[in-house]
This record gives structure tokens, C-alpha cells and sequence, in this order.
């Protein structure tokens, strides 16, 4: 697991690592399974005990991941499906090694990772600013995909500059034939604040700011931990009982 730093397990222990992708865990956390319980239930099945936590803690880092991405749409107004699917499970327990690791997926870690732990926007732009729609196009979630400003870029009526002291992506009004005869730019002049110009504004830039909303990715996943993990062990030993030879 890139990034994860090793960890060392007693016999009697499971662990679930909440992990938000970045070179070191945000807050991992430890969840210590009970299975003294267990182990008066299986008393006459001990090898059942290993396959039972790891069954639990599976069970445990897929709920965490369920709800994870579910509170990806209080953050990002509209998501997109990508930012939907931005948690996994990255390593699955298994009876020799009693260890789930839940992460942010890496594609996705640059952009949520501010919303973790504070900071501004991610920005893909040179000087870290933020490209904002005004009259360009975007897709059906109000986002700029780089494919489509690649597209509009490459076209010979748009350019990237400033105008009047606005910084932005311009497209030219079209020419031809006007009103009065005379060949030239055709359209109406487009008012920018006191100013006018014959140019549209698709997109500006406009300076980053720091990020107003707080994921609590870990404080979520140790909460639904907290909550459902008797319950989940439970339905791992019965799990154990039906299933034991």
C-alpha cells in the first residue's frame, strides 16, 4: 500500500485504517475487535476466530466506504460520478493478516484532500488560480472538463488573455455583413461591469480562496465504526458458526 506506513498486530486484534491518501495517514485509528466473546461461542472452533474478525472488519471498511462516498454530495455541489466513487477499500482483511485500509482513491485525493484538512482549492493553473464559467459552456454538472476547454481553445475565434483588466478566455465576435452594409464584427458590445467590449467572456480567473466546507472524513469513519461494529461482529460469528466444517 503506497504511503502506508507498516503496522504491527497482536494475535487477539483487528484493525481498520480510515486513511484519507496522503504520504501518511491523516488520523489512523485503531478498532481493537473483542473476541473473548467469540472465543466462548467457538470454543470448540478457534480457527474460526481469524476468519470471523476479518469478516467483520471487511464488513466494517465497506460500510465506512459506503458512507464516505454518500457524504461526498453535502461537500461538492452536483458531483460528478468520479467524485462519487472516491473512496475505496483499498486492502480487504483476511484471517492472516486482520488488516482493512480505507482510502481516497489517488485520482481524487488532490482536489478533497483541502476539504480534509484545510487549505485552498486545488488548481491545476500555473499561478494556482481558479477558472470560472461565465458564458463558456460546461457539462451537465457545472464543471469545466479539460477535454471540452482543450476543444474550445483550438478554435480560431478564442483566446486566452486579458482584456480591460479582466484575465480570461475570449471568444470573438463573429464577422461579417452588419446592419448597415459594411462588412466587420457583427453582435452586440457586451457590457463588463462600467466597461464595454465587442468580446465574450467564457471563462475568468478568478484568485483561490480556502475551502469553507470540512469533509471529517476519519471523525466519519470512526463514528460509523463506533456504531456497527458489535453489530458486525455479531453477523461475522454467526457467519463463522454456519460456515465452519
Amino acid at each position: 500500500m503506497t504511503g502506508v506506513r507498516a503496522f504491527v498486530f497482536g494475535p487477539k486484534s483487528g484493525w481498520l485504517i480510515v486513511w484519507s491518501g496522503r504520504t501518511e495517514p491523516v488520523a489512523d485509528f485503531r478498532i481493537k475487535i473483542d473476541v473473548k466473546a467469540a472465543q466462548k461461542q467457538l470454543s470448540d472452533m478457534a480457527k474460526q476466530i481469524p476468519f470471523a474478525a476479518s469478516v467483520a472488519l471487511n464488513d466494517l471498511a465497506f460500510q465506512v466506504m459506503r458512507k464516505e462516498n454518500s457524504a461526498m454530495s453535502d461537500i461538492f455541489k452536483n458531483p460528478r460520478p468520479f467524485t462519487l466513487r472516491a473512496t475505496q477499500v483499498e486492502k480487504k482483511a483476511s484471517k492472516s493478516d486482520l488488516t482493512a485500509v480505507v482510502s481516497i482513491r489517488p485520482a481524487q485525493q488532490k482536489y478533497i484532500e483541502p476539504y480534509e484538512d484545510g487549505g485552498q482549492h486545488s488548481s491545476s493553473w500555473k499561478l494556482g488560480n481558479l477558472l470560472v464559467p461565465v458564458d463558456g459552456p460546461t457539462d451537465r454538472f457545472g464543471q469545466i472538463p479539460r477535454g471540452m476547454l482543450e476543444r474550445i481553445l483550438n478554435r480560431p475565434d478564442v483566446f486566452k488573455g486579458t482584456v480591460k483588466g479582466i484575465s480570461g478566455i475570449w471568444q470573438r465576435p463573429s464577422r461579417g455583413v452588419r446592419r448597415d452594409g459594411r462588412r466587420g464584427t457583427r453582435g452586440k458590445l457586451n457590457k463588463l461591469g462600467a466597461k464595454k467590449t465587442g468580446l465574450t467572456l467564457l471563462y475568468v480567473w478568478r484568485p483561490n480562496t480556502e475551502v469553507n466546507k470540512h469533509l471529517r472524513f476519519v471523525e466519519r469513519g470512526k463514528r460509523v465504526v463506533s456504531e456497527q461494529s458489535s453489530a458486525a461482529m455479531s453477523a461475522a460469528i454467526q457467519k463463522a458458526i454456519r460456515t465452519a466444517r
